[in-house]
């Protein structure tokens, strides 16, 4: 595995620009929807949308789809090998884990930018998803899997929030080459764009329970309709809207910060 280190290096950062330039998108369409400057949905479907209508718009598709692959691929390694020495207890296994099962959620925009590449956009995501959850509730036991997908993705969510709290996000960026007002920069993006990230996936995890109980594939939504969620729910509501969206362009940021200073080993 190691001599396929350098390549899996370069791909992984490669990723983490990708994955920025996906959430800083998303974040900055949901704050210009909520000014009522856009009526384009903050999803990563619109995102790819938008995307492929820049010039060479297919080629920076592409682009990020290699990005994304090869952060996906990094994650793996990364699982695999363990260069932050986790260690191989319970608890190393299950920090390991959770890198690995990240890379699904980063396979997710993947695949929606592989879609619009090969249809041409146009998509609605989360109809195609309340399509495929009202399938998967017409199975024996449908249901059940639905609650499950739903419960996993919440508990991804609630694992943001160890994450950023238990520090762990530090292990992957060498502080020692930043100035010193970045670092102080790097840790705020970190926790804003973490606790972002959590509050999102735990909504989402929310809709696919609602749907799993209510047998209501309509209660399925995306990122732009997490969004709507929190802001439905009055002034308070609207704050955290725009705190979320203000913390999902922290989080593009961040990975701006790692994509320059990743640290690939234990230092």
């Amino acid at each position: 595995m190691e001599r396929y280190k350098p390549i899996v290096e370069k791909l992984a950062r490669l990723g983490c620009y990708s994955v920025a330039a996906v959430y800083i998108l998303i974040g900055t369409m949901a704050i210009l929807s909520f000014m009522g400057l856009s009526e384009d949905a903050a999803d990563e479907e619109r995102i790819m949308d938008v995307i492929l209508g820049l010039p060479l718009g297919e080629v920076l598709i592409i682009l990020l789809v290699l990005g994304l692959a090869g952060y996906i691929i990094w994650r793996v390694f990364e699982a695999y090998t363990d260069p932050y020495e986790f260690g191989s207890d319970k608890k190393g296994l299950a920090r390991r884990a959770g890198i690995a099962s990240s890379a699904v959620g980063y396979g997710i925009v993947g695949f929606a930018a592989m879609q619009i590449l090969i249809e041409g956009g146009g998509n609605n995501g989360e109809e195609e998803r309340q399509f495929l959850v009202a399938q998967v509730l017409d199975f024996p036991g449908g249901a059940w899997l639905i609650g499950i997908v739903g419960a996993v993705t919440g508990f991804a969510g609630l694992v943001q929030f160890k994450y950023v709290a238990g520090g762990d996000y530090n292990k992957r960026i060498n502080y020692n080459k930043m100035p010193r007002w970045m670092v102080t920069t790097t840790h705020i993006f970190a926790w804003a764009g973490y606790l972002a990230r959590g509050v999102i996936l735990a909504v989402i995890g929310y809709f696919l329970i609602s749907a799993a109980i209510t047998a209501d594939p309509e209660e399925v939504g995306d990122t732009d309709s997490a969004f709507d969620f929190l802001g439905s729910m009055g002034t308070l509501g609207n704050i955290a809207f725009i705190a979320i969206a203000a913390g999902t362009i922290c989080y593009g940021l961040y990975m701006i910060i790692n994509g320059i200073y990743y640290s690939f080993q234990k230092d």
